[in-house]
């Protein structure tokens, strides 16, 4: 699948030193393509994917070496490849899977720290890098809550000083189509509290996302998806199926519409001058005598 990834990418660069090249990597994609060759993306989560879901919601205590969250964790690491492939092909560009350097040259140590973080908080993370697009998409599969949710980031416009201002250039943004499972969380500085509130409620009441607790304007924002998967959760199959629907709805409802804010270009400031005297004019400025 990687390779059919990457061929339909260069076919749709169209960038080739002959004809026949083009030629040749058409036929290597259509071979690929064919449904006797077999290929075909992860398409389910491993067999103890059930056990895990049912042990968090009956707040059974995890071990991060137990073959659940071992076998979860390396399978979520299938499915977030791909999904960075999926997303690729749908956009024509190559979405990179956002990791640390850490984690991207050690996959060990990646898989210990994310069963610990399994353990911890009971959800699992991922990140996907869009060319061009307004900021990375954080993707989380909750267990306990068995939800899924997708999220960009954006900094407010550090050219507007007023709250209502900054949540207006931001809400503005999100279409008028997106849905009740839509919401938007407004980062504050110093230690106020996030706020979260539906995008329904901001357009009924502005002041809905406002903070009692912050003199300060909101300093980023985040526009969040949530969907309930609730029973669908726990099936291994039909997961991958729905979380492999949401990603792309969520960049196509909200997040190919976001743009991130760009500081205006400086402008000249004209130095303050101070007027010349008649007298320095005077002198700057030899007078014109003419003979009779």
């Amino acid at each position: 699948m990687s390779i059919l990834t990457h061929a339909s990418l260069l076919l749709n660069d169209d960038e080739f030193n002959s004809p026949g090249e083009k030629i040749i990597l058409s036929e290597v994609e259509r071979y690929f393509r064919h449904p006797s060759v077999g290929v075909s993306s992860f398409d389910r989560m491993n067999g103890e994917w059930k056990d895990l879901a049912l042990k968090v919601q009956s707040g059974a205590v995890l071990n991060k070496t137990s073959p659940e969250v071992q076998n979860s964790v390396a399978a979520w690491h299938q499915e977030q490849r791909d999904l960075s492939l999926l997303m690729s092909r749908k956009l024509g560009r190559h979405v990179a899977l956002r990791l640390s350097r850490n984690h991207a040259n050690d996959p060990a140590q990646r898989l210990r720290d994310d069963c610990e973080t399994l353990v911890e908080e009971h959800a699992f993370h991922c990140t996907l890098d869009v060319p061009d697009a307004a900021s990375q998409i954080k993707i989380s599969a909750d267990v306990g809550r068995r939800t899924l949710s997708c999220g960009m980031r954006l900094v407010a416009p550090r050219d507007r000083k007023r709250s209502r201002s900054r949540i207006n250039w931001f809400v503005n943004q999100l279409p008028k189509t997106a849905s009740d499972e839509t919401f938007v969380k407004a980062i504050w500085p110093g230690r106020a509290a996030d706020t979260l509130v539906s995008l329904e409620d901001i357009r009924n009441d502005t002041k809905s996302l406002d903070n009692d607790h912050s003199t300060s304007p909101p300093a980023y924002f985040e526009a969040l998806m949530v969907r309930d998967l609730a029973g669908k959760f726990t099936g291994s199959k039909i997961f991958v199926e729905r979380l492999e629907a949401f990603v792309p709805e969520f960049y196509e409802r909200i997040g190919q519409h976001l743009r991130a804010w760009v500081p205006p270009p400086p402008k000249i400031v004209e130095e303050n001058k101070p007027a010349p005297s008649q007298d320095s004019t005077e002198e700057a400025e030899p007078s014109v005598t003419t003979n009779s």
